[in-house]
Formats: C-alpha cells, structure tokens, sequence
C-alpha cells in the first residue's frame, strides 16, 4: 500500500494532536481491522454550505454534523473528501473527532434557535464521513436521537438525516422505538459489479466496503426497526452491461421487500479534474472504469455528457417505477435545464425532508 507522506499528517500526529486508533472488525462491520487518526475539533462543528447555483438544483436548508473530517476510511477511489483537503488527510485513515460534548451542545442549539424550521434537516456527517462505520465507537446517533425526538428538544420536529455504506443498522435497535420517528436511514447503493469498479480495495483486492447483499439487509433491518428508508444510487456508471445491472439490482431490492421511501440518482462527477491525481499520490488503486468521453463543465461540476447523462436518469428512472410505481426519483446536484427535460423537477433528494 504505497502512498505519499505529508509533513502536515506527520506533524499532527508527532505533535499529539492526533491520535491513531485501530478498529476491530466487530465494532466497524468490515472484515479487517482498520486504522483512524482522532483529534478534536474546535469550530464549526455543524457545517453549512450551499452546495447549488443558479444552474445547479440543492437546496440550501441541509447542514451537516462535522464527526469527522477527510476520506471516511472504505478508500473509494472517486471520493470528492480527497480533493477537498489533499494532503491534509489521509484517505486510508479517516479522522473522526472525539470531543462528542461539544457536539451534543451544538446540536441541541441548533435544534433551538429561533431560525430554525421544520424543513431544516441536519446530517450525521453526510458530507465528511460515514453516518454509521464509526457508531459503535462514537454512538452519536444513539445518543443525539432523544434530542430530535423531544417536543421541547426539537420544537419544529427536524429530521437527522444518515448515509452510510456500511452494515451497522443493528446499532439503530438501541434506540427506542418512539425516538426512531424523526430519524432518516439512506444507503449508498450500486449493483455489486459497479461497486467493484470505485469503491475501495484491499491491497490485494478484496473490496473494503461490505457487499451489497449484506448493505441491503442492513437497510431492512432499519426498516423492520421502524426506521424511514431511502436509496442513493451514486455515482452511476455505464460499462458494458450497465442497464442489466441496473435493473436486476432493482429486482433484488423488490424480492427482499425494501421498501425505499425516495431514490436519489447521480452520475459519475468531479468538482475538478485533479481527482485522479490525488488517487495516485496517495496509493488509491486505479478506478475500473474507462469513462469513455471528456468530461463536460455544467453547473458546479465536471459532468458526463448532457446526452449520456440524460439516458442514464431515463433508463434507471424507468427500471425503478416500473418495480415501484409509486417511487419518489430525484436526482442529486443536477442543473435545471437537464432536471426539466426529465420532468424531475422535484425536492425529493436524500437531505431533505
């Protein structure tokens, strides 16, 4: 596992103010142990950021709880979180923030304050780490759930809304079961083929992330618990045999009764083209995936082509209302322009309500 050393990781950890920590195979659902840096962190601890423009659609009323910061640790090699620090993080070992006080006190304040509205929602760290791979070392949604439950706690009853790629629903059983109602589940998803193509891998390649079999019986354990569901399909790729993979993903989510309350779609994107680069330097293996023409800048991302991107939505759209008439689609940071000429003009994206 070859990567580059950076004198700003180095000089975090010989300083002490980070710390390393390995993590057992029963605690984060994976099959091997994995290693984090922990450290504090000191501002904004509830992130706000528009994430939208005047081409773009994403509504700017979701913020995000900081639990961690860089590469949440499952090595996918498209993850944006390396562009946005670089050499400041580690992608193989994420920094998960320990001073869970401070994080309770911001969010019980930010559930109070006089701005506050119903169709605020606040993420457990959605944008900066996995919502679940760490629970059963942090437990903050356990412990954060009572807050958004309570009447007095969460006057405009906002939602907690979760993503995770991993397996680790079962934390959710402790949770009271009149606590659950406010708390919203999504799954990371992609057909098993297309998540051998991005996500992380082993050195000797075997995939970090769990298969998605056990991720979607994860997802139903959440719903049997009671919990609210949903899908994000992202980022959809297109190698050959793409639909078919696609659809009897969609089959396999029928047959075992999940019902996903809302379908987030979003094609294969860059902020910036020096993604690869970043991969590369830090020892990421190669993505398995030939993307096949230059990408295009539109809106706030390097995209796939309009038309390559429109076929995509239209095809998987299609695959899901025709298992699940009634599904709510949305497409996640897509402009307007394409969003109309899909009739998807909706606000039923993952990080709202």
């Amino acid at each position: 596992m070859k990567k580059i050393v950076t004198w700003y990781v180095e000089e975090q950890t010989n300083r002490g103010v980070w710390s390393i920590e390995t993590i057992k195979p029963d605690i984060s659902g994976l099959s091997r142990p994995i290693t984090i840096f922990r450290g504090k962190r000191a501002t904004n601890l509830i992130s706000y950021d528009w994430h939208g423009n005047s081409q773009t659609f994403c509504p700017p009323i979701w913020w995000d709880l900081a639990i961690g910061s860089g590469a949440c640790g499952f090595g996918c090699r498209a993850c944006f979180l390396m562009l946005t620090h670089r050499i400041r993080r580690d992608p193989w070992r994420h920094l998960l923030y320990n001073n869970y006080s401070d994080f309770d006190t911001a969010v019980q304040k930010w559930l109070l304050a006089s701005s506050r509205k119903r169709a605020h929602t606040l993420g457990i760290g959605i944008d900066r780490s996995d919502s679940l791979l760490y629970e059963g070392v942090t437990e903050h949604v356990r412990r954060l759930a009572a807050f958004f439950a309570n009447e007095t706690s969460n006057p405009q009853q906002c939602k907690m809304i979760l993503l995770t790629k991993s397996i680790n629903t079962h934390y959710l059983a402790d949770i009271e079961p009149t606590e659950r109602r406010n708390i919203v589940v999504t799954f990371s998803l992609n057909p098993e083929e297309i998540a051998d193509l991005w996500e992380g891998k082993w050195p000797d390649g075997e995939r970090i992330t769990p298969p998605i079999e056990k991720r979607l019986d994860a997802a139903k354990l959440a719903q049997d618990l009671g919990f609210e569901i949903r899908c994000r399909l992202d980022p959809i790729l297109k190698p050959d045999g793409w639909e078919d993979q696609y659809r009897s993903f969609i089959d396999i989510v029928a047959n075992k009764r999940l019902r996903f309350s809302r379908w987030t779609l979003g094609t294969f994107r860059m902020k910036n083209q020096q993604l690869d680069h970043w991969r590369k330097e830090w020892g990421l293996p190669e993505m398995e995936w030939d993307i096949g023409a230059p990408m295009v800048y539109d809106g706030t991302h390097f995209h796939l082509p309009v038309e390559t991107r429109l076929r995509i939505y239209e095809y998987v759209t299609k695959a899901i209302q025709d298992r699940f008439s009634n599904a709510k689609v949305s497409l996640c940071k897509e402009t307007h322009v394409l969003r109309k000429s899909l009739k998807l003009c909706n606000a039923d994206c993952n990080c709202l309500i």
